[in-house]
């Protein structure tokens, strides 16, 4: 698949890469501590095989509400004066969406890898120092799976932005085991305000239908006074020449999700560049 422009962050400093290696290595260290205790343990926990399948299926619907917390995150409250050259990628995504393409593998895995390093690695510490049991083994799968997900977060997401030449993905893409593009261009066609999600999508359906994301955002603006999206419309028309302009939710709902008055929405809008992902060919 062409892309467009060349994307606009590819270069990063000595920095920058530093840090993206050591959140990669760290997340690796986490996921190397669960598997081991998961292979050196499995014995004197007494867990049967049964819950071991339920924990994995567990793991990875809760890595896939995971995806979707780290991508609300980046998308609802973060900014560049922040988190640097992670959120500029992801506000360029909502304008050019294809140049995550682009993009290597190293920053791929950092977007994941990072927070799971610090939260899921704490949790498995946490559930390592507990007495064995099933329940800890369970947990421990548990965070074996959101770990390795987080890892290849972006790498998952990436399936639903090209047609894969795979037939295996293909059928986990029709099984709904991984993201496909028909399901998270909706992300992209209606704001980038639902389904976060991008692992499997099955969190999406729990998420969007219990407006998840506005009741926490909700929460965080009565919280802390932060308004969600408070200069995405902005970031946005910088590149509405060479990009896409999509609405920020702030301008087009309130926090409840019911219109507001402060102006028509840009999605659909004949005057706007719209996105554009073919889903009738492969790349």
């Amino acid at each position: 698949m062409e892309l467009d422009h060349r994307p606009f962050f590819l270069e990063s400093t000595p920095f920058e890469r530093c840090c993206m290696r050591v959140s990669v290595g760290a997340n690796l260290a986490v996921i190397a501590f669960c598997a081991g205790y998961l292979l050196l343990e499995n014995r004197s926990s007494g867990i049967t095989w049964p819950f071991i399948g339920v924990g994995l299926l567990v793991g990875y619907l809760i890595a896939d509400f995971a995806s979707g917390l780290v991508h609300w995150g980046m998308d609802t409250w973060f900014d560049e004066t922040v988190l640097g050259r992670a959120v500029a990628i992801a506000r360029e995504h909502h304008t050019h969406p294809q140049h995550i393409l682009a993009y290597g593998f190293l920053e791929h895995a950092t977007l994941g890898s990072a927070p799971s390093a610090v939260f899921i690695g704490l949790a498995a510490l946490v559930t390592a120092s507990c007495t064995i049991s099933p329940i800890s083994y369970f947990f421990m799968i548990i965070w074996l799976i959101m770990s390795t997900c987080l890892f290849f977060g972006t790498s998952f997401h990436n399936l639903g932005h090209r047609r894969p030449r795979s037939a295996f993905t293909r059928i986990a893409q029709k099984m709904h085991l991984v993201i496909s593009p028909e399901h998270h261009w909706v992300h992209h066609r209606d704001g980038q305000i639902i389904r976060y999600c991008v692992i499997n999508g099955w969190a999406n359906y729990l998420c969007d239908g219990l407006h998840v994301w506005r009741g926490l955002e909700r929460f965080v603006q009565i919280l802390t006074g932060a308004r969600p999206r408070k200069d995405d419309l902005d970031w946005q028309r910088r590149y509405e020449e060479t990009g896409t302009l999509n609405r920020a939710f702030r301008f087009e709902t309130d926090l409840r999700g019911r219109p507001c008055e402060n102006g028509p929405s840009e999605i659909n809008r004949p005057d706007v560049r719209q996105p554009t992902l073919s889903v009738g060919s492969p790349d």
